[in-house]
């Protein structure tokens, strides 16, 4: 099927999209190729009517939120990406019903200023809602799925289904929909209510605290592996090393109050013969890498180095 017959169909629902997309410019870490072409879905029917017209013409095609917490390789060259980003409606009343391309900091604000509580630490995760419910994204102790009701999804064939909270197994940065071919389209949630004032106040004080700890100064997606500690992870395996992040952490972040794990960096690097990495890993952690204009490879060969010296005991937390 040639894509002057897809841009047809596209004019044909009246669904925004671009041609000659650019990743390496437009995605969020600002790496990869050109997309031939990058839809715009603006609501459940217009992704209905995506999925039914690609299954239909066998049209290989991806979708995506915000592209947060992907790394698109150098070279990499498609035909078809969707973005839900413009799906992106609240609707508050009894409960609250939020679609997919809802960006999780936009959420949090709308709902602080509404006075409903329970989601203030996300507020300064990037990602989409539709992301966040894949992941079960989470910070500060919370994560997405705590006051959600149900998951409304489209599988690859065009159905609607709805799973309630207690189906989609919930689990750290993992849900059923790991499993599953499918495309999350919105979730509910509990409306809980709370001083709009104080709500205000925490979000302003985690994003302060967030700006402290995380890395803000670099382009980044996160965490690239499933941990809460990966320098713990490679010190299971090498009693050495174990030793000295003890002490570095005991001794030295105590005597020097660090704020950046750059000390911690260093010597990781140098016991593990990573200097090669050095330019591209987060001063604040490891388990972050920057954009600083490297090749895709050299990340590609770092993960795969990490890996290695863990065991292949952590996951990759990136797409």
């Amino acid at each position: 099927m040639s894509n002057k017959h897809t841009l047809r169909k596209l004019d044909y629902f009246q669904i925004p999209y671009v041609v000659n997309y650019d990743l390496g410019k437009s995605s969020y870490f600002q790496t990869g190729g050109i997309v031939e072409i990058a839809v715009y879905p603006e609501n459940v029917k217009h992704l209905v009517n995506l999925v039914n017209y690609f299954s239909s013409f066998n049209i290989d095609y991806l979708v995506f939120g915000a592209t947060t917490n992907c790394i698109f390789k150098d070279d990499t060259k498609l035909n078809v990406i969707v973005f839900t980003t413009k799906m992106n409606s609240i609707s508050i009343e009894s409960n609250i019903h939020i679609e997919a391309g809802t960006r999780l900091p936009k959420m949090c604000n709308v709902f602080a200023k509404e006075s409903i509580s329970g989601f203030e630490e996300l507020q300064g995760i990037p990602a989409t809602l539709g992301g966040a419910v894949y992941m079960n994204a989470g910070c500060y102790g919370n994560e997405i799925s705590k006051y959600l009701i149900s998951v409304q999804i489209l599988t690859k064939d065009g159905q609607v289904e709805e799973f309630q909270k207690d189906e989609c197994k919930f689990d750290y940065r993992y849900s059923i929909f790991h499993e599953m071919e499918c495309f999350i389209l919105s979730a509910k949630f509990i409306k809980k209510n709370g001083n709009r004032k104080d709500l205000l106040k925490k979000i302003s004080k985690l994003h302060q605290h967030r700006h402290d700890i995380l890395e803000y100064d670099y382009r980044n997606v996160g965490s690239v592996f499933v941990t809460h500690d990966l320098y713990m992870d490679l010190a299971k395996s090498h009693v050495a090393y174990k030793i000295e992040l003890i002490f570095i952490r005991l001794f030295v972040y105590k005597i020097f109050r660090a704020k950046t794990n750059k000390i911690l960096n260093i010597a990781t690097f140098n016991f593990f013969n990573l200097g090669e990495f050095s330019d591209i890993v987060s001063i604040k952690t490891m388990n972050v890498v920057i954009n600083n204009g490297v090749k895709t490879d050299v990340i590609e060969k770092y993960i795969s180095r990490i890996q290695f010296l863990t065991g292949n005991r952590v996951e990759i937390e990136l797409i």
